[in-house]
């Protein structure tokens, strides 16, 4: 819009809801695109009495059409990072280029493009420290800054814009009590957490029983806030201490996450790491549902689940701890766990949780080694000392009294034997210390 701003000119502004769209957006980021274009649409009518246009349809057609009817001479559109966007918008871009319409790219999604941020031989980070240590130097160097946007200006169109993007599924409900999509709401608590708790993010985005994480991420995913504007606010706000760099580092984690998107074949599906392609994984359905259902009978591994259910998002150090038990402790393929938080996290983001969850299984980029098994009961004790977070989202658990029995329930066979005829909870699935030998096992047959 910058550009847009800057050359005077009207323009239509498109939103294109296309076959790659459909596909990068699961079932719980259909709710929050649907109601992100509502603020928009609202927005721009708002401040510029601009008429968004929102089509469903692929891309290619449905920008030739445009350009056709109303006698467009430039198309703009914001970078995407996939082999798939890539291979998309190269074609397009070729294609409007041999009939003499100028097309403009930008990046309105990262600090740097993956291909600025390169080791000494010219190569990508495989890395996460070097790299961002590298990274930070690039987008400093730049100097940018985030412009207002004041005068925009639209093109008269006769399109009319309806939409529904909301799964058939109305589990989706849940989320108006907990999020409120759109720039404003993305603005406002960037600023609540910078002024309130971001100088307690280094202690405090490891326990899940404390609410001291930003929840900007769904925001970030959409585009409603840019990491420039996060990281410019973080730096006009003076705060410097331990928590800061920690949380800059998280944008990093993300910036290091579209590296590796752009450089792997398929960042979602195939191991960086290749030995893992022939990985003994299990097959077995009935374990994966009892991990989706959160009736594993392991309290912190159910409670977590049950937290994405309820709100669409889960803490970050329990994406590990689940991620673990699934791939781990189950010995399920790390992409079972990916495809599942890509249909039910509102933050779903196909650079980052792809290169978590292959951190998470050993495979990935700088990843934590595969036999490092996190022990739910550990975490718990850890991370959730009161057993608070479990008791949020299974009180049944609290006649225990003792964290270190809700922890563990089936310490007290008999009153877990009630629960469960009860059917209000469960037995352990596995046994976490032979599970956990089990996996390492198969992973000497990879090792070599």
């Amino acid at each position: 819009m910058s550009y847009i701003q800057q050359s005077k000119s009207s323009a239509l502004y498109v939103y294109i809801y296309d076959s790659l769209e459909k596909e990068a957006t699961g079932e719980a980021g259909k709710w929050w695109l649907h109601n992100s274009l509502l603020k928009l649409q609202l927005s721009l009518k708002e401040k510029f009495n601009i008429n968004l246009i929102v089509i469903e349809g692929e891309a290619d057609p449905t920008i030739k059409g445009l350009i056709k009817k109303y006698n467009i001479n430039e198309v703009i559109w914001n970078r995407l990072y996939s082999q798939k966007s890539i291979n998309r918008d190269s074609v397009i871009k070729k294609s409007l280029q041999e009939n003499n319409i100028n097309v403009q790219t930008f990046n309105g999604h990262l600090l740097n493009e993956p291909w600025e941020v390169q080791n000494n031989s010219g190569q990508y980070f495989k890395v996460f420290t070097p790299y961002w240590r590298r990274a930070y130097e690039v987008y400093q160097s730049k100097k940018y800054q985030v412009k207002n946007i004041s005068d925009i200006k639209s093109l008269k169109h006769q399109e009319k814009s309806k939409w529904n993007f909301l799964p058939q599924k109305k589990w989706y409900l849940k989320f108006e009590d907990h999020w409120e999509p759109g720039e404003d709401a993305a603005l406002s608590k960037l600023k609540k957490y910078i002024n309130e708790d971001i100088d307690h993010y280094k202690e405090g985005r490891d326990r899940p029983d404390l609410d001291k994480t930003s929840k900007l991420s769904p925001h970030l995913r959409f585009g409603e806030i840019s990491p420039h504007k996060i990281v410019q606010q973080i730096v006009k706000s003076k705060k410097q201490n331990t928590s800061v760099t920690t949380f800059l580092s998280e944008i990093g984690w993300r910036e290091f996450s579209y590296s590796l998107l752009y450089y792997s074949k398929d960042l979602a599906s195939i191991p960086i790491n290749e030995k893992f392609i022939k990985f003994p994984w299990r097959k077995n359905e009935k374990d994966l549902q009892l991990w989706k259902n959160a009736q594993t009978g392991i309290p912190l591994i159910d409670a977590a689940m049950r937290q994405i259910y309820e709100r669409g998002w889960m803490h970050n150090r329990l994406r590990m701890v689940v991620g673990s038990f699934l791939v781990k402790n189950l010995l399920l393929n790390w992409t079972l766990g990916e495809k599942y938080f890509h249909e039910t996290l509102l933050d779903y983001d196909e650079a980052s949780n792809a290169a978590g969850w292959q951190w998470i299984a050993g495979c990935g980029a700088d990843a934590a080694p595969y036999f490092r098994v996190f022990n739910p009961i550990l975490q718990s004790e850890r991370f959730d000392p009161d057993a608070k977070f479990i008791l949020k989202y299974i009180p049944q658990l609290q006649e225990l009294k003792k964290p270190s029995l809700i922890f563990q329930p089936h310490l007290e066979k008999n009153f877990l034997q009630g629960l469960v005829q009860q059917k209000q909870y469960f037995l352990p699935i596995v046994d976490l210390k032979d599970s956990r030998n089990r996996a390492l096992d198969a992973y000497q047959k990879i090792k070599s």
